[in-house]
């Protein structure tokens, strides 16, 4: 029983459907459904009940599921633990010089001026040099490129990159979840986890090629946009909702106390990680770069207590 295949079962048992799940993470129906039956082989249990819409978890697939569940996340916690420490040691006493590139979800550009402050703290004869990202990177883009990329996505689109091994170098930073964005002043506020049935009748925005974008009607979807305070303005201005990774949490309160963020029903862990191209020879700064960047992301997905926020400068949204 490999991990993937457990990662490739919870897809399944989320998205209620082979097809769909086979689309996510880029591999055959007919090779996912074998990998199901394979599963079931050495269980010796039926863990999905196939129907006409798709399948259902069956009660031995349930408990299957929390215990699938439970395996990634510690194989990712191992991950965290020890995947940095293939980066070369450096000296601690010796001051890092040099120049360092790299791509940042949009989603950070609620942190980066308190990012780079805080990274020329610490590092201040490096050179940082800080792009955003598009919604989706490939292979093969991060191949051609000499920067490091910050990728913060969903488990298909994570694997689809880490399968590329052979041309990308990886490390793994830790795991943040989904939260949905509400005013304050609007009903859901009084909620502490929301259902599908319970944003049904709200205006929704979206972000590029996400996969959400297809959950909802053409009346539902307000606007798609890569600005992270468009979406934020509209909470406040339109009373509409918007999903973000959890880890942007502090940020958001820091620089919209009328906004409340709200746990899904169905919220699923998004992995971060670094990478790089398998041909880029890192230096002493990018070194020191991933390192930071893997401390820092740790720090803000922590910080889920509005008594922690001092951390963070109030004008934060004046990036």
């Amino acid at each position: 029983m490999k991990i993937e295949h457990l990662y490739y079962f919870i897809i399944v048992a989320n998205t209620k459907s082979i097809n769909k799940a086979a689309q996510k993470l880029f591999i055959s129906q007919q090779h996912l459904s074998r990998v199901v039956y394979n599963l079931e082989n050495d269980l010796q249990v039926q863990l999905l009940q196939r129907n006409s819409t798709g399948v259902k978890l069956t009660d031995k697939g349930k408990a299957f599921y929390q215990y699938a569940e439970k395996i990634v996340n510690i194989y990712r916690e191992m991950q965290s633990s020890f995947f940095l420490d293939t980066l070369p040691l450096q000296d601690e006493n010796k001051q890092l010089s040099g120049r360092c590139q790299i791509v940042l979800p949009f989603f950070f550009s609620l942190f980066l001026t308190d990012f780079i402050q805080r990274f020329n703290e610490t590092h201040p004869a490096i050179d940082l040099c800080c792009f955003e990202g598009n919604a989706q990177h490939t292979a093969e883009e991060i191949h051609q490129s000499e920067n490091l990329y910050l990728i913060i996505d969903t488990a298909a689109q994570i694997d689809r990159l880490l399968q590329a091994e052979s041309e990308l170098k990886s490390y793994y930073i830790g795991d943040t979840s989904v939260l949905f964005c509400v005013n304050r002043a609007s009903s859901l506020a009084n909620k502490t986890l929301l259902t599908k049935s319970d944003i049904a009748s709200f205006k929704q925005t979206g972000y590029p090629q996400n996969i959400w974008n297809d959950k909802l009607s053409e009346n539902q979807l307000l606007f798609i946009s890569s600005n992270i305070y468009r979406h934020l303005d509209s909470v406040i201005q339109n009373n509409s909702v918007c999903i973000v990774p959890s880890y942007t949490r502090a940020g958001i309160y820091a620089a919209y106390p009328e906004i409340l963020l709200l746990p899904f029903e169905k919220s699923p862990l998004i992995a971060i990680y670094i990478f790089h191209s398998s041909n880029h020879i890192l230096s002493d700064a990018e070194i020191a770069t991933i390192r930071f960047v893997a401390e820092y992301m740790r720090k803000i997905e922590q910080m889920d207590k509005l008594e922690s926020l001092g951390y963070f400068p109030h004008d934060v949204k004046t990036v």
